[in-house]
């Protein structure tokens, strides 16, 4: 039995269907039971409040390792240590944690990649035995701009002319899982990444041609973004996280390079930007093919 967190992810959501698929027992862990996701068949929920400790410890018993993600927030060290500290006391010994391409403890120009580091320091400190995932750029963050792009053909935002290493979300589920089955992927950290790097602009032209429509990429000031951002219901804080994440990234201070992490522990190779864009079509105001 695999304990899966943050059901509503992207990288969750994927990791609990390929373990369903593989007829592995899971259990998904819910934090609020008023905003169920929907689950494959066969995914059992446990409901939990992290502040409660006999919630917690149901939650972990009878695991053998905990699929462990949490959404970006100040409070991700405090979230998943209620829940690792649960786990060691019940005897689970492997944790599989999905932090950030970049992620590092004492950067001071960039809080969301300071908080997984510390986040990472923290659980390693407690001593189960960790495999840690740093995925760079998700694909599945485009779909942010899926009503522009539906309506409009248009993808705006602050990321210049830089590129960006992607990643599908389903390819770092897929090592995450393989992580949860196999023992031998313990005390390793896997920088999770696509087969190339592509600055928006490139993205824009390729989903296009995808999706039968030109699509174009507007650089916009980050000033512009917080307001995007501000109009999406997004806190004062993570507004201005997102915004250093993303400077740092559009200004290479994270420059990472393809790897071959996702052929190496899967075995097949990662998916295209085109895989995505045809999977994801609909989503995009694009017809079903």
């Amino acid at each position: 039995m695999f304990l899966v967190t943050d059901a509503a992810g992207h990288v969750g959501k994927a990791v609990i269907a390929e373990l369903t698929q593989q007829s592995v027992p899971v259990r998904v862990l819910i934090q609020r039971p008023s905003e169920p996701p929907t689950l494959p068949a066969g995914a059992e929920i446990v409901h939990c409040n992290l502040a409660d400790a006999a919630s917690v410890q149901r939650a972990v018993e009878g695991v053998e390792a905990i699929f462990l993600a949490c959404p970006s927030m100040p409070q991700i060290t405090e979230s998943q240590l209620r829940l690792v500290h649960a786990a060691k006391a019940a005897g689970v010994s492997r944790v599989v944690q999905l932090s950030c391409a970049g992620a590092d403890a004492q950067i001071c120009c960039a809080r969301m990649l300071r908080w997984y580091g510390e986040a990472e320091n923290a659980i390693a400190a407690i001593g189960p035995h960790v495999t840690r995932l740093r995925p760079t750029i998700q694909m599945q963050t485009l779909l942010e701009f899926a009503p522009s792009i539906a309506q409009h053909g248009l993808i705006a935002g602050p990321f210049r002319s830089t590129q960006w290493t992607w990643i599908d979300a389903r390819d770092v589920a897929a090592v995450a899982v393989a992580a949860l089955r196999d023992p031998r992927h313990a005390q390793h950290a896997y920088v999770i990444t696509g087969s190339e790097s592509l600055s928006y602009h490139q993205v824009a032209a390729r989903l296009g041609a995808v999706l039968g429509k030109t699509i174009r990429y507007n650089d916009i000031t980050a000033n512009e973004a917080r307001g995007w951002l501000q109009g999406k219901g997004v806190s004062p804080v993570m507004i201005e996280a997102t915004l250093e994440f993303w400077d740092a990234c559009a200004s290479n201070l994270i420059n990472i390079a393809p790897t071959n992490v996702v052929q190496e522990v899967t075995g097949r190779e990662p998916r295209s930007l085109e895989d995505f864009a045809r999977d994801y079509r609909t989503q995009f105001g694009a017809t079903a093919e």
